[in-house]
């Protein structure tokens, strides 16, 4: 059976659902190599800014566009009437034999964080591809409920499953004092934060609470702007702004910290924690239905719109605390791998 998977994500900075995308793409050209009965084609344009290495699966390179007009133009003309996979929430319009994978509806439920334009252009493909898709994959249990409700047509076509950690890797001692040297932090004396600086991830909060009541120890933000943000100022003396940092040094950043502040308002899964959890970095992290799902009791809660409850939560923090168990027993790409290719088997 030949399937083609959309590449366009190799075009763009590796966050979320670029990350679901390389991970998923890794674990099915692992399982070729174990006689299965697929032959995958990874599509990309030829403007790719990040290259991956797979042994048996094909890469070819088409197209005259990028973005969205490749995806919409270029993509489908290549492909054909054949079975075609898109991974980062979109596809294009025309086609029907395919799988969409939609991480959220974060642009129907909390559109108050992205550009005008990006929540005309996801709410038009979300309709169509919610209409002409074969079917519709997503992330939790959450995401799947809340697709249903604004996509009624899907709730015979759409599933869920969860996303793995199997890209994390411990860290040496050395890799941990490099880079607290280079970013000026201490081990144990830092809390971390990581996403996008888009307002749901509430990052505000944090400047908030430290503005009114100073922790005795600072807070290492990380995370990179996106023009399809609408921007958040995050405004304090204890916060150090990290901007983006490499694979590497994210996961020494992990496992130096403190505990781990996720004060989300919105999410479809929410990598971040159960990636912090990996490194048994105590996960403090927003009361939202998501990730209740996701972290079950493993994680303490802190009400999103109150700055002192989290400041509260952050003091009962215990160090030594063991969560790697936990996420690696129950978290794995290989899983999110089989659902796809069991759905493929289905269709």
């Amino acid at each position: 059976m030949e399937i083609y998977i959309n590449g366009r994500f190799l075009t763009q900075s590796i966050t979320g659902v670029q990350r679901v995308a390389e991970e998923i793409v890794k674990q099915l050209d692992v399982s070729l190599g174990e006689n299965e009965n697929y032959r995958f084609i990874l599509v990309t344009p030829k403007t790719n800014k990040r290259k991956i290495k797979l042994t048996n699966i094909e890469i070819k390179e088409i197209g005259y566009f990028k973005g969205h007009l490749w995806e919409q133009l270029d993509l489908p003309r290549f492909v054909k009437r054949n079975m075609l996979i898109n991974f980062c929430n979109t596809g294009p319009i025309l086609k029907r034999n395919q799988v969409v994978y939609i991480h959220d509806t974060a642009v129907l439920d909390a559109p108050e964080g992205f550009s005008n334009r990006f929540i005309m252009v996801y709410r038009i493909l979300y309709k169509i591809l919610s209409q002409r898709a074969k079917k519709i994959i997503t992330v939790s249990k959450y995401s799947k409920d809340r697709l249903i409700n604004y996509y009624p047509v899907l709730k015979n076509k759409v599933s869920y499953a969860h996303l793995g950690i199997e890209h994390l890797e411990n860290v040496n001692n050395q890799k941990l004092t490099d880079t607290l040297n280079k970013y000026n932090l201490r081990e144990k004396k830092y809390y971390l934060a990581v996403s996008s600086m888009n307002p749901n991830k509430n990052f505000k909060l944090i400047s908030e609470m430290l503005n009114k009541m100073p922790l005795k120890y600072d807070v290492a933000l990380v995370g990179s702007k996106n023009n399809v943000f609408k921007q958040e100022n995050i405004s304090s003396h204890h916060i150090k702004t990290l901007g983006y940092v490499e694979d590497e040094e994210l996961m020494a950043l992990y496992k130096g910290a403190k505990a781990f502040i996720f004060p989300s308002k919105f999410e479809g899964f929410g990598l971040p924690p159960i990636e912090a959890m990996f490194f048994n970095c105590p996960p403090i992290v927003s009361d939202i239905s998501p990730l209740r799902e996701i972290l079950e009791d493993q994680a303490i809660y802190f009400n999103p719109n109150d700055y002192n409850d989290l400041y509260a939560k952050l003091n009962t923090v215990q160090d030594n605390e063991e969560f790697s168990d936990f996420v690696v027993n129950k978290y794995s790409w290989k899983n999110t791998s089989d659902h796809l290719k069991y759905i493929l088997s289905q269709l």
